[in-house]
């Protein structure tokens, strides 16, 4: 009996928030996309050669109760770093820049905007086309399982402000998904807002950066991307561009070690994340 209290209380010590239930947001945010949406600032190889998260939390990322996730059980939880543990699965996730838009976004909306609710999506590596939805093919469940997350955080009173979106460098790896990038990438939109509520959901889309990594790739088409994600933004009603180029971007370690060309750090993600919430306030105004 003893024991069975004991591990009782330790349940709810680790899992509280989502075991008794977090208080509903009042505003909901969609985060989607590969891994520098998901989020890899402070992943390193550890002595092993594996890819491991430091555990480091900066101020702008720290847990509260008024900033909550959308967990893989689809429960309300308050947002710990790495946000998308759980969720970007197979991989290693790291510092993102949810948590830092949405303590930026409280800041500037004021005392009046409620909690604040992050629904992470991402998945690392991932291609446009495992994202849009494909009725004639019912084995392809990834879109299905998007739009359930969305569905399932707004079912309880909250509002879906809008979906930021970043992703696109595996499309540019290759010529002919970069080239089928933009209706990829249209129709993807398109199907979300006539999929959920409201129907002009607005969108904030981050475009990809000139990383070295695309160096390595003879049939890359960068260029193709970007100009796809730009066309969107404007041939979309609300859904704006905002381009990763103007980020501090640094890929290298303390030790002087490039890692990989193509991730973020914890710095520049969380730029991002602020960077986010300041566009979201300028162009779709104040919470309510």
């Amino acid at each position: 009996m003893v024991l069975l209290r004991l591990s009782i209380i330790l349940c709810v010590m680790l899992y509280g928030p989502s075991l008794s239930g977090a208080a509903s947001p009042k505003n909901i945010f969609i985060l989607a996309g590969q891994s520098n949406m998901a989020g890899r600032g402070g992943v390193e190889n550890n002595a092993q050669g594996n890819l491991q998260w430091d555990g480091l939390v900066p101020p702008e990322c720290q847990p509260q109760p008024s900033i909550l996730r959308l967990n893989p059980g689809l429960q309300w939880e308050i947002a710990r770093e790495p946000l998308h543990l759980g969720i970007d699965i197979n991989r290693t996730p790291g510092i993102g820049p949810g948590i830092a838009f949405a303590h930026e976004l409280l800041v500037k909306a004021g005392p009046n905007a409620g909690a604040v609710g992050l629904v992470p999506c991402a998945r690392g590596g991932t291609l446009i086309e495992q994202w849009i939805k494909n009725p004639s093919n019912p084995s392809a469940t990834f879109y299905q399982n998007f739009i359930e997350r969305i569905k399932a955080s707004d079912k309880d009173g909250g509002v879906v402000r809008a979906l930021f979106w970043f992703q696109g460098e595996s499309d540019a790896a290759m010529n002919d998904t970069a080239i089928r990038y933009k209706d990829n990438l249209k129709k993807f939109f398109t199907d979300i807002r006539d999929d959920i509520k409201p129907r002009f959901l607005p969108i904030i889309v981050v475009k990809i950066a000139l990383y070295d990594f695309f160096r390595q790739h003879d049939t890359h088409n960068l260029p193709a991307v970007r100009e796809a994600q730009e066309a969107v933004s404007k041939e979309l009603p609300d859904v704006v561009a905002i381009d990763s180029l103007k980020l501090p971007i640094n890929y290298t370690t303390n030790e002087g070690i490039n890692l990989d060309h193509g991730h973020f750090n914890t710095t520049t993600e969380i730029t991002l994340g602020k960077w986010l919430a300041e566009t979201y306030l300028s162009h779709f105004g104040q919470l309510l």
